[in-house]
């Protein structure tokens, strides 16, 4: 029987799975509202810590006749292992706006295929191929700086969002050539290299900043119990949820100037997540020495992600990676009424013309769909892969195959070995 059309997918299983899930639905909802009116206090101290922070974005600096180079990748989502080997594509865009006019013939894009081994992770392919796409990224935003045509750059994410996860996969091999400058990269360590050498002139030329789409950061928090001295006011929220709850259309909150000296919000986030570590394990906590040890686990991860040799390098290499990656200043601002606050991350010295002007750019070009700059989401859309598109990729080599003759048998031997598929004739 035919599936009604515009019937709800819930109300097309059995119905003891339906009831199930329904019991189920009403289970959830009774846990969320408990843990709601159980972080009614941590809250209360949150608006008192923050409230006095939050400003109205006033000085608009005029941004319509400075031209932005707008950045953005794509790779796609899933891995097709269906003829043996892990195949993945990237893309990257890199288009001109002056202002939200699109420049006629300023618009490049790339993209490229890569093929993982058997021996990989699906996990770690996934991470690999996130370095690469974020490789081409980066590699047009710092094209865009050098070749002198762009006032801004504007990049898709946080200057090291690259970052975590990287000490997981430096050591593998790689042998990917950089279709734009037909560079060879041996192994992943490399392009973590460049990577960090692209970030680090970004951020040197004060003339790019991000727009952080994701932010998992959990500082407010952090900071909120460290000055409280009490574990107790840790709300268990993102920076991003409490914001929400708490900024107008127009607000502003500077992320660093909340914290102050006392440590970067990198460090205050840790420090949330080792105080939530803490209380589940029924350990005494101390704020003092769990900011010491927050800053010490911060600094380790940075040196494990970014260094051949982790923590064994020597500790002058090590303090200026350490202080590089944590160079960085955000500042939140409400820039649409149904939409969460944006995040915007620049160098940590950045001039107040610059700040102002990506403050204004972003309320003035919010769409209202996002809360995100237009010309962002414009080129998102422009390449953003579909989703069906590395199956597409993998039957298209397997079409391929069979058009050069290989054997059916053969080939349908080597795919089953690796995973059951439709039937090739």
């Amino acid at each position: 029987m035919e599936a009604e059309e515009g019937l709800p997918d819930i109300l097309r299983i059995p119905r003891p799975l339906q009831e199930s899930f329904f019991e189920l639905a009403q289970r959830e909802a009774d846990k969320v509202l408990k843990e709601i009116s159980s972080i009614g206090e941590p809250l209360r101290r949150v608006y008192e810590t923050v409230a006095p922070h939050l400003g109205r974005h006033s000085r608009r600096v005029a941004w319509n006749d400075r031209v932005f180079a707008v950045v953005d990748g794509s790779d796609t989502p899933s891995i097709d292992e269906r003829i043996g080997i892990k195949f993945g594509l990237v893309a990257a865009c890199r288009k001109h706006f002056r202002g939200i006019e699109q420049l006629p013939g300023a618009e490049w894009f790339v993209g490229d295929a890569l093929r993982g081994s058997h021996h990989e992770s699906r996990e770690d392919f996934s991470k690999v191929l996130d370095l690469v796409t974020t490789y081409l990224e980066r590699l047009y935003a710092v094209r865009a700086l050098e070749d002198g045509s762009v006032d801004h750059v504007v990049i898709d994410g946080s200057f090291w969002g690259f970052r975590a996860g990287c000490s997981r996969v430096k050591k593998l091999e790689l042998g990917w050539t950089d279709p734009i400058t037909h560079r060879t990269f041996e192994n992943v360590q490399q392009l973590i290299d460049e990577l960090v050498r692209f970030t680090r002139t970004l951020l040197q030329s004060g003339k790019a900043f991000g727009v952080v789409k994701r932010v998992a950061t959990s500082s407010i928090d952090g900071y909120v119990a460290y000055r409280a001295n009490d574990p107790n006011a840790s709300s268990g929220l993102t920076d991003r949820s409490l914001l929400t709850l708490m900024m107008e259309v127009g607000e502003v909150l500077d992320l660093n100037a909340l914290t102050g000296d006392e440590a970067p919000y990198e460090v205050f986030s840790a420090l949330s997540g080792m105080i939530h570590e803490w209380r589940k394990k029924g350990m005494r906590l101390e704020m003092g020495k769990l900011l010491a040890k927050s800053w010490e686990r911060v600094g380790t991860q940075i040196v494990t992600d970014l260094l051949p040799r982790g923590p064994d390098e020597p500790e002058e290499r090590k303090s200026r990676i350490i202080e590089t990656v944590l160079s960085t200043r955000r500042v939140f601002v409400r820039t649409a009424p149904d939409q969460p606050p944006v995040c915007l991350e620049f160098p940590k010295g950045v001039d107040a013309e610059t700040l102002d002007l990506a403050l204004s750019y972003a309320l003035d070009t919010a769409n209202p769909a996002t809360g995100l700059p237009i010309a962002l989401d414009l080129v998102d859309d422009l390449i953003s892969l579909p989703r069906g598109i590395g199956r597409e990729f993998v039957e298209e080599v397997e079409g391929i195959l069979l058009t050069r003759g290989i054997d059916v048998r053969r080939m349908r031997a080597y795919f089953s070995k690796i995973n059951p598929q439709k039937e090739i004739e």
